[in-house]
């Protein structure tokens, strides 16, 4: 098997570009959760998040980026996150073995749904009274068809993914793949990235996660008691905390740049990191509940320390899933104390999601640059508004902030909706 090194990290986040942008402001606990303004929330959604900032001006500074087209906006803004990785590794493409480069940046395809600020107002004149119940589905259908601001946006041909947007930019043309896999998506594209790098079939993989709200995810998330019920940014968000009730949505791309050891050293690169351990296994649940006995979960942690070859005892920091609901926090919280035992209770814990909220496909690639940038300053963030311990979460939750550690394994978790979960370890690179 070969080693799987990281080369270059980007990111964009509610704290605007660059990795190190989002970890200082990390450290120092400062909250990327506002009120939204950008969508036409009402009536119970509570409208706070964590969204991507205006980053035209940071788009127009990359002429090629500037002239390219893309009707989905989110792209430009994600792919900044692309350049950044690829400038830090040093990477030219005209080098290498394009047929072994793959794009592997998690994101979801484009969806009608998410032009619902726009359709809404057409439906509404369509309606006979105040209750939308009240329209049949030939009404429904009607007024979107007559919406010519919707048929506009409803055009496809250049409405394309993250994936294919830097394939094009780049001219990449090996593999490409956008994993769908819920909240797990991020570090499932890392990891899946992994492993065809470790078993030879790719030699270097640009590989993440994207994702920006809209307001079929405020609508949606809210209607299944997902999202917090507190409606103050400053505090809503609040992993493992006893007055927890939901989690924030968040905005946000993450993309890291992996290649085997062996390609990485040839060309000259600085190594970040390594990557040792990976592993993803289902619930088999329900689609919106974890498995109250963790045990998806649990199988996924074992697998990675196993793909790893390390003890439970050699994991020195866990980013976790946290994500301020009930039900996560503590199915995580179970699941660390069933695998690493009494070694649990000297275990760091935090949740990045508390700062900068979760950004569902993109949260396992943030939080990768977390765990990178832990590694390289042997210090973590804490996990901000956890300030009333609940009784049956009694962890270290690191509370106080920035801590200083010893660190030479760190794993990160993520476990999705549909029962979806992937674990991912980064270690200090160390030449042997």
């Amino acid at each position: 098997m070969k080693r799987v090194v990281i080369t270059g990290m980007g990111a964009v986040s509610a704290f605007g570009t660059g990795t190190e942008r989002l970890w200082q402001a990390l450290l120092a606990g400062k909250n990327g959760i506002t009120r939204i303004s950008h969508l036409p929330l009402q009536g119970d959604i509570v409208a706070i998040g964590a969204a991507i900032p205006n980053l035209e001006k940071e788009i127009q500074a990359i002429p090629k980026l500037a002239a390219m087209s893309c009707q989905d906006p989110s792209v430009k803004s994600f792919f900044l996150a692309v350049h950044e990785a690829v400038t830090q590794a040093k990477l030219d493409f005209t080098e290498l073995n394009l047929a072994k480069v793959a794009t592997m940046i998690a994101d979801r395809p484009f969806s009608p749904t998410s032009l619902m600020a726009q359709f809404l107002p057409s439906i509404k004149q369509s309606l006979t009274n105040e209750n939308i119940a009240s329209l049949s589905p030939l009404q429904y259908w009607q007024a979107l068809q007559n919406d010519n601001d919707l048929k506009q946006s409803y055009r496809c041909d250049e409405r394309d993914s993250i994936n294919h947007f830097v394939s094009r930019y780049y001219q990449l043309t090996g593999p490409t793949l956008s994993i769908g896999t819920a909240c797990a998506s991020g570090n499932n594209g890392i990891g899946e990235a992994f492993e065809k790098i470790r078993h030879g079939r790719l030699d270097c993989a640009l590989a993440g996660g994207a994702y920006d709200f809209d307001m079929n995810s405020m609508v949606g998330f809210t209607r299944i008691g997902a999202l917090s019920t507190h409606n103050c940014p400053d505090t809503a968000c609040r992993p493992f905390d006893a007055k927890r009730s939901g989690f924030v949505m968040g905005s946000g791309c993450g993309v890291l740049i992996m290649e085997s050891l062996e390609h990485a050293q040839a060309r000259g690169a600085d190594i970040l990191c390594e990557v040792t351990g990976y592993a993803s296994y289902s619930d088999g649940y329900r689609a919106t509940d974890p498995d109250p006995s963790g045990m998806g979960a649990q199988r996924t942690l074992r697998g990675a320390l196993a793909t790893a070859q390390l003890a439970p005892e050699q994991i020195g920091y866990i980013n976790a899933h946290g994500t301020s609901t009930t039900m996560n926090d503590k199915t995580e919280t179970n699941a660390i104390k069933a695998v690493f035992g009494e070694h649990a209770y000297q275990l760091p814990i935090s949740s990045t999601k508390s700062m900068i909220g979760h950004g569902i496909m993109a949260a396992g690639a943030l939080e990768a640059v977390a765990c990178i940038n832990a590694l390289r300053d042997q210090t973590i963030h804490g996990t901000r508004n956890y300030q009333h311990r609940d009784p049956e979460l009694d962890l270290d939750y690191v509370a106080e902030g920035a801590r200083q550690l010893t660190l030479n394994h760190v794993l990160s978790n993520n476990f999705g909706f549909g029962g979806q979960n992937a674990s991912v370890i980064y270690s200090r690179f160390v030449a042997q």
